[in-house]
């Protein structure tokens, strides 16, 4: 269907809740998800593959944290650094025996030492993110897929072992206001566990990043429309809803081309006009799960 068509403005008003449905449905049928695969025998190769990774990476850290010790011994040697050489041969010890590394065992002295430590957990953090965030995309689509076929028992199966890998790679910690978020991370979050999204995003407000799909009724206000944000992960939408008090959500065609546009009604600045697909940025307040993810108080930025 061309952007421009008639049906463009019915398609996103009447139907657009269903799209999310309708894009995993095309790509990944959740029903034949259910029916083909047996869930606690999917989720343990996954959980597994998942920490067989998790544990590579930590050897490779603690191998190079090793191979760094003896560099800084040697250095506190040669500036006849009694006491420095002597913690580095401890932690070197203690590190042959426990073949660990992490916040716990990070000293204030000596300096380099403590940076050296910071550098190697920092790495070992990113690391672990990484890996937590190729498996947990696939157990979401797994919990969604046993939940619509009835499996409920195995879709919380599948959840428990989200959160287990979840708080392996990034524990839960609220968000400071103003911090950058996608559609994709904030979507996916709520997809996860909702009670864990809302520990990090929900009441505060945040920059959220995305790509414009369309508009769509408020459902809190269903006389004021919300610009529909699109992320990178199939069927990731978040609503950006504008107060009407300062604030002006409308379509607008001009010749064959439609446009989305938000208008201040208070401040004098220019309008955001923007075509289906345009990255775009708010500020808002997130306002957690209700049927969607929601993000209220969304203002344009200034340019």
């Amino acid at each position: 269907m061309a952007e421009g068509s008639s049906e463009m403005q019915p398609m996103l008003r009447a139907s657009f809740p269903h799209t999310v449905v309708a894009v995993v449905s095309a790509v990944l049928p959740l029903s034949s998800i259910a029916a083909q695969v047996a869930a606690p025998e999917l989720v343990k190769s996954e959980v597994d593959r998942c920490e067989r990774r998790l544990r590579e990476v930590r050897t490779e850290m603690v191998n190079r944290y090793e191979s760094k010790l003896p560099e800084l011994r040697v250095a506190f040697q040669k500036a006849a650094d009694l006491e420095s050489a002597l913690l580095i041969r401890a932690e070197e010890q203690r590190l042959a025996n426990e073949r660990t590394l992490d916040a716990s065992n990070v000293v204030d002295e000596p300096r380099s030492l403590k940076d050296a430590q910071e550098a190697i957990l920092a790495k070992q953090t990113d690391l672990i993110a990484q890996v937590v965030a190729e498996s947990v995309p696939k157990l979401v689509e797994l919990k969604k897929a046993l939940t619509v076929a009835g499996r409920l028992d195995e879709a919380v199966e599948v959840r428990t072992a989200i959160l287990k890998l979840q708080g392996v790679g990034a524990p839960a910690q609220r968000l400071s206001p103003g911090t950058q978020v996608s559609v994709e991370d904030v979507f996916q979050g709520y997809q996860a566990s909702r009670e864990r999204a809302d520990k990090m995003y929900k009441g505060v407000k945040l920059q959220i990043s995305g790509r414009v799909v369309g508009v769509r009724p408020d459902p809190r206000d269903p006389t004021n429309l919300t610009l529909v944000l699109f992320g990178g992960a199939e069927g990731a939408l978040v609503d950006c809803a504008f107060s009407p008090a300062e604030y002006r959500v409308r379509e607008e065609r001009l010749g064959p081309t439609l446009f989305f546009v938000v208008s201040s009604t208070t401040a004098n600045i220019p309008p955001l006009k923007v075509q289906r697909g345009a990255a775009v940025e708010f500020m808002g307040k997130c306002d957690g799960w209700d049927g969607a993810v929601r993000f209220s108080g969304c203002m344009i930025p200034r340019r």
